[in-house]
């Protein structure tokens, strides 16, 4: 083969973000064409990842909306039915808290379990029961009229979010994506935060012309209407030939056994920067307002300061994700981890105006990167073969920080009548990720090591 064709195929796998699996059958397909008819073929084949990477981006809109509508609709948006729903049943927060502890422990127990069928069956089947189930969640929540049917109507909404929302978005567009995995990661994820932005205002006035039952309504019509056949209709668990099966495909991947992953050192500090990002991100958000209206703000400007938050959020995303693909998930999610705890100083300064800036500019641009880079983390250090199974477990570790954050930041100002300790611990839990980012290894280091344990044995 003359240098021109091995630099022409060199140059569309190094840029058309071609995922492993293929660029690996397309390895072994070039020992074969050394033939005279080579350079057709290649033309062939160049073609046909020109198509798979317009797949691959339909792929990524398709999570986009699945995230806009199902996560920013269905948990960010949620918050604001909490006045409606006390004024109408009377109920304490207590019980309204317990409503939203139901959803985070259905979604964490649905998130391992379909990245159990992920790695078995088509995403695109447990993306739209996810989006279905979640869907009639909030059918049922619009005709509740006691304690009881609410809570069952919030944990089906939760079980559907731990099923369509993170873990098959990160690990389908992961399989399509090679050289360009962080942006896409980070467009398919913005979808969350600009979703919460969009469906809060819409949900809000619908609450204040029809009421919160037409509100739930308002979410659930989307998911079943719009999401459901998107999903079925676009998304594909990853690039292959028709006639093998998702289980087979998964056994042909680069890629550590979950059983094997578990004895890594990777594994269980990516568990940890799952921990502490979901701590942070959900403990700042969570009281932020609060803070700000405490330390002399009034609520427009604090709304204001949240709205800004979430909309650097959407923009942050991709744009780490794009320094990703130019560095490696491992040094962005360190340098995320940084500057989110740095940031999380300034706002102890936040009376003054220019700290609380500061603040909206770092913290909301860092804000929800981690959920784009901890899956290129993974994928980076333990491989993809498994990535769906692996992915729900590490749904669960997020879960778990998502839970515990804002429990604790309240607990704090209960005792302390201050969020500053709060926000100080967050600090310190940003960095503590950081450092657990910092010392994940690469898949072949992993890999050697599960060997060398396993012939010791």
């Amino acid at each position: 083969m003359t240098d021109s064709g091995q630099h022409r195929q060199h140059s569309f796998h190094q840029h058309s973000g071609i995922p492993a699996l293929a660029t690996t059958q397309l390895e072994i397909g070039r020992v074969q064409l050394v033939t005279p008819l080579a350079p057709s073929v290649i033309s062939e084949v160049e073609k046909q990842v020109t198509k798979q990477e317009r797949k691959g981006w339909l792929i990524v809109a398709a999570h986009f909306v699945t995230l806009f509508f199902v996560l920013g609709g269905g948990y960010d948006a949620g918050t604001i039915f909490v006045p409606p729903l006390l004024e109408h049943f009377g109920w304490s927060r207590a019980q309204v808290g317990l409503l939203f502890t139901g959803l985070g422990v259905a979604s964490t127990v649905s998130a391992p379990l379909a990245g159990w069928l992920l790695d078995r069956i088509e995403a695109r089947t447990v993306l739209a029961v996810g989006a279905a189930l979640a869907g009639a969640g909030f059918v049922v929540a619009s005709r509740a009229n006691e304690f009881a049917p609410m809570l069952t109507a919030f944990v089906m909404v939760g079980s559907g979010l731990g099923a369509s929302t993170y873990v098959p978005a990160g690990m389908v567009v992961s399989n399509w994506f090679g050289a360009r995995r962080g942006m896409a990661l980070g467009i398919a994820m913005a979808g969350e935060p600009v979703g919460g932005m969009v469906m809060t205002l819409v949900a809000g006035y619908v609450i204040s012309t029809g009421g919160w039952r037409v509100g739930y309504l308002t979410l659930a019509i989307p998911m079943l209407v719009i999401v459901v056949p998107l999903v079925l209709a676009i998304v594909q668990t990853r690039p292959s030939a028709a006639t093998v099966t998702v289980a087979e495909a998964t056994e042909a991947l680069l890629g550590l056994e979950v059983s094997e992953a578990l004895r890594t050192r990777s594994f269980w500090l990516i568990a940890l920067a799952e921990v502490c990002g979901a701590f942070y991100v959900t403990a700042v958000f969570v009281h932020l307002a609060a803070y700000l209206i405490g330390i002399g703000y009034n609520a427009a400007s604090a709304a204001l300061a949240v709205s800004l938050v979430l909309g650097l959020g959407a923009l942050g995303q991709p744009l780490m994700g794009i320094v990703a693909d130019r560095t490696s998930g491992r040094t962005t999610l360190v340098f995320t981890y940084g500057v989110t705890a740095l940031s999380l100083i300034t706002v102890l300064g936040a009376r003054h105006g220019a700290f609380l800036v500061l603040f909206i500019l770092l913290f909301g641009l860092m804000l929800t990167a981690p959920v784009a880079l901890l899956p290129m983390v993974m994928a980076d250090s333990l491989g993809v073969k498994r990535f769906g199974s692996l992915a729900g477990i590490m749904g669960f570790f997020w879960m778990v920080g998502g839970s515990f954050g804002p429990l604790a930041a309240g607990q704090i100002f209960d005792v302390t009548n201050s969020y500053s300790l709060a926000f100080e611990l967050c600090a310190v839990i940003s960095a503590l990720g950081a450092v657990a980012a910092l010392f994940c290894v690469p898949f072949q280091l992993e890999r050697d090591q599960v060997v060398a344990l396993s012939a010791s044995m």
